[in-house]
């Protein structure tokens, strides 16, 4: 008798229970993720706050019609089509017009599933605890400080040391270089940084470069056809660099593994430098952030200015296209706005909304990724059920916070897509069961839960999990096939 996803996990207690460049290094499957098509894993973090009222029940009008088409999805909004997003007039006459591609012909969450119900259970709906959750499956309090560290181990790291990847098969890719680089890796003992993700943060030029100068082997150089430095770039030289360190290096012994410090090899560090001197070497700067991208803001001129989620996206891509890595999370950060500005906010849903279905869609076009790769998006958490009066507009909106655990902060949602993936559609399961669990609905612990169970990790998750004495998350059984 043929058996389904679902069926698998029950019966095997789970469902209840809980490249480098290709001929240098290859990553090793772990045991028992064969059971599953799914090679590579992707966690895209909608950051800063995202309330359902708006994505969901667009509330303000068709907000993500990529993701969720333009029909509300939750009750309380009706059932016809949502209109176009609601911005305030004086708003949109002093801003730069937005640059997205035409929304797709049916939204993306019909292709896989959507869970309209989900819930940020536990833990602040603050921006590093509701990403540090997405990237651990675990809820907790992290002070936003960059040299926070979580108790257990992120998906980086469990995949790293279960699958014997490279560095550069595991990536954490956000503009905001400062606390969310913590993410990179956790202070467990067994685990931590020498397993630990490659980062990469582009929001500007200066800060790229910084690690392919002070490596010694290139300099920058000012005032050439472009306005920007560029940092030559000539493979052959550095062909024959990398052949002389190597010489250099077989006569001083390995550095110790003090279990705290960022580990890559001599090769991994060499294909990491060599991504972004081929980037930088462009004097351009059409590397950095091209047009073609099609997501971003009118300059008035015929060209796109970024935004900051664009600009990650991009890069992503680039990640992707380069490494294959097996896991990447990144953290989409436009929506923020809302704190000072409602309608930056709506404007940052629609850059989310198009910048997600682009990268999806450059998945599917390439080679290595098709067929091979889930996705998984939601957003870290929501945002308070009230406005605090900041920059009102005509409409009768202004700014809204979030931290204080109401249900707007709480109820959120996520979509899955991906080769082990049922196309439900948008579900809202009840009568969830777990010990220590008081929603009775699926939570955002369940989602990073079921991404690394179809990875082959889930196991080893919600075992590091328990013995730290934290609730593991749940594999959502109704979205696999």
């Amino acid at each position: 008798m043929a058996m389904n996803r679902r069926g698998f996990l029950g019966a095997s207690g789970m469902l209840a229970a809980g490249a480098m460049l290709g001929p240098l290094l290859r990553s090793r499957r772990a045991r028992g993720a064969g059971t599953f098509a799914t090679e590579h894993l992707l966690v895209v973090g909608i950051a800063g706050g995202l309330r359902n009222s708006e994505a969901l029940g667009m509330a303000q009008g068709a907000t993500m019609p990529n993701l969720l088409g333009n029909v509300p999805l939750i009750s309380g909004f009706g059932s016809g089509a949502a209109g176009p997003v609601r911005i305030a007039p004086e708003y949109a006459a002093a801003v730069q017009p937005l640059v997205l591609p035409a929304p797709r012909p049916a939204p993306l969450y019909t292709e896989g599933a959507l869970i309209t119900n989900l819930r940020y259970a536990e833990g602040a709906p603050g921006h590093l605890q509701g990403q540090a959750c997405l990237m651990s499956g675990y809820y907790n309090n992290l002070e936003n400080r960059a040299d926070a560290r979580l108790p257990v181990p992120t998906i980086f790291e469990i995949h790293r040391r279960m699958a014997n990847a490279p560095a550069t098969d595991a990536w954490y890719v956000s503009v905001v270089g400062g606390f969310y680089r913590a993410l990179q890796a956790s202070e467990h003992a067994g685990f931590g940084p020498r397993f630990g993700a490659s980062f990469f943060s582009p929001p500007g030029v200066a800060t790229p470069l910084v690690p392919v100068i002070t490596s010694g082997r290139r300099t920058v150089e000012v005032g050439g056809a472009g306005t920007l430095p560029v940092i030559p770039y000539d493979p052959e030289e550095d062909t024959a660099v990398a052949r002389l360190r190597a010489v250099l290096d077989g006569d001083y012994p390995a550095p110790e593994d003090d279990h705290t410090t960022f580990r890559a090899t001599v090769e991994e560090n060499a294909a990491l430098r060599e991504h972004l001197a081929a980037m930088y070497s462009d004097d351009t700067y059409g590397s950095f952030f091209p047009a073609s991208f099609g997501i971003g803001l009118d300059d008035g001129n015929g060209g796109l200015d970024q935004t900051a989620d664009a600009l990650t996206v991009y890069h992503a891509e680039r990640i992707l296209e380069r490494f294959t890595p097996s896991v990447l999370g990144l953290t989409l950060i436009d929506i923020d706005a809302c704190h000072t500005d409602f309608n930056g906010y709506l404007r940052g849903q629609q850059i989310a909304d198009a910048c997600v279905a682009h990268l999806w869609d450059f998945i599917q076009s390439t080679d290595g990724l098709r067929d091979k790769t889930t996705m998984i998006v939601l957003p870290e958490h929501g945002r308070h059920l009230y406005m605090n009066g900041q920059n009102p507009d005509s409409l009768g909106r202004s700014g809204i916070d979030h931290g204080e655990g109401d249900n707007g902060d709480r109820d959120v949602w996520m979509m899955i897509l991906g080769p082990d993936v049922a196309p439900v559609g948008a579900i809202e399961p009840t009568g969830i069961s777990q010990s220590g669990r008081n929603s009775g609905r699926y939570e955002t612990i369940d989602a990073v839960m079921t991404g690394m169970t179809l990875l082959g990790h889930g196991e080893r998750m919600a075992g590091t999990l328990s013995d730290f004495g934290a609730r593991p998350g749940l594999t959502i059984g109704e979205v696999l096939r």
